[in-house]
């Protein structure tokens, strides 16, 4: 018997930095009358495992119509503001009572190769920026890199007739991870692919991957999403600081080849303050974006936590960007001891200034 999906739906998501910071309690009090927003929560049986320094905010904006291959679906469109200045859009696709495991493949290559959803999403989200523009200390508006993930979210089955443990036996996961319609999948990239497999009961599987995820939860419950949505934020907010860096250190070195070398200037003492502020600057919002969501033990979430940031290469990030930083310590140091070298120049020629007004009248003197 094929297997059929009666129940679910696909969160396909689009993540933007907008500001330095977000306050969270202004786009509560933005949105307050049109009573649209809620604060991130965990279910109880899962909140243990997981440390949120501040929960994140979700503004439903209404519904929009897709053309999904041959049919329209409305959508849900959901907005979620995270306080270290990102904001990310869930477009929630319902899946068709009937689907079959092959069409949902298909939607998840047309979705894989729809730019449409790209325009609307970047659309949406500067009319959003500038909707919440009092909440945001210094808005961004000059990086266009965005992050892209979809999680095929789905609750019951039609035909399953084998253990969720065993759902890779009766339909090809990995195909639908991976959106891939042509290609017949070798075993070890589906092995690949599969290796970060969880559950928690056997009502419920997970399957994440570095560009979408399958989550099969009975209960609807959205807790596995949120997590899986907060480690994509972080690691936007990573590649962000990681560019902004790059873009730091290489105005720096131009500036320091191309400034003025002579005793008297005042551009070394101005890179070194500036060096030194851009390394505090980063430093505290990284510290902050890497605090905001922390683990405790082992337990589910913990888990899923994890595998996202292993998946999404999030130490190895947070290794480039630890890498730059030094870069940008060390450039700081070198600086500050050429202000130093400058700095005693001068005074070397001030003193001998002032012995030569002390002893050339003496000569003067002695010679006439």
């Amino acid at each position: 018997m094929e297997i059929k999906l009666k129940k679910g739906k696909i969160l396909v998501y689009r993540v933007f930095d907008i500001g330095s910071e977000i306050d969270l309690e202004k786009v509560e009090a933005l949105f307050e009358e049109k009573k649209f927003k809620e604060r991130f929560k965990l279910d109880r049986k899962h909140n243990m495992s997981l440390i949120i320094s501040k929960s994140p905010v979700s503004v439903h904006l209404g519904t929009i119509d897709f053309k999904v291959l041959d049919s329209v679906q409305t959508c849900e469109l959901v907005a979620k503001v995270w306080h270290f200045g990102t904001l990310s859009l869930c477009f929630q696709v319902p899946i068709v009572e009937g689907t079959t495991w092959p069409q949902l493949i298909k939607i998840a290559s047309w979705i894989e190769n729809e730019t449409d959803i790209d325009q609307i999403a970047i659309l949406k989200a500067k009319d959003f920026q500038k909707e919440i523009s009092s909440a945001i200390p210094v808005t961004n508006n000059d990086w266009s890199l965005y992050e892209d993930y979809v999680t095929y979210f789905i609750q019951e089955f039609d035909g399953l007739n084998v253990p969720l443990s065993e759902l890779n036996q009766q339909v090809d996961v990995a195909a639908l991870i991976l959106a891939e319609t042509k290609e017949n999948l070798s075993d070890g990239i589906k092995k690949n692919t599969l290796d970060n497999t969880y559950q928690y009961s056997k009502q419920d599987l997970v399957v994440v991957d570095w560009n979408s995820a399958l989550v099969v939860e009975a209960s609807g419950s959205m807790d596995v999403p949120l997590v899986i949505e907060f480690a994509l934020n972080q690691l936007l907010e990573m590649r962000y600081y990681d560019d902004l860096l790059d873009e730091k250190l290489n105005n720096l070195y131009n500036n320091v080849v191309g400034g003025k070398k002579g005793i008297f200037s005042k551009q070394y003492a101005k890179f070194a303050e500036e060096a030194g502020q851009i390394y505090i600057e980063i430093s505290e919002i990284v510290e902050n974006v890497e605090n905001s969501f922390k683990v405790v033990g082992d337990f589910y979430l913990a888990q899923i936590f994890r595998a996202s940031s292993k998946r999404f290469r999030f130490d190895d990030w947070v290794r480039s960007i630890n890498e730059k930083l030094g870069n940008l310590a060390e450039v700081s140091k070198l600086l500050h001891s050429e202000v130093n070298e400058s700095r005693n120049q001068i005074m070397e020629i001030t003193i001998i200034a002032l012995i030569a007004v002390e002893v050339v009248p003496l000569i003067w003197k002695l010679v006439f």
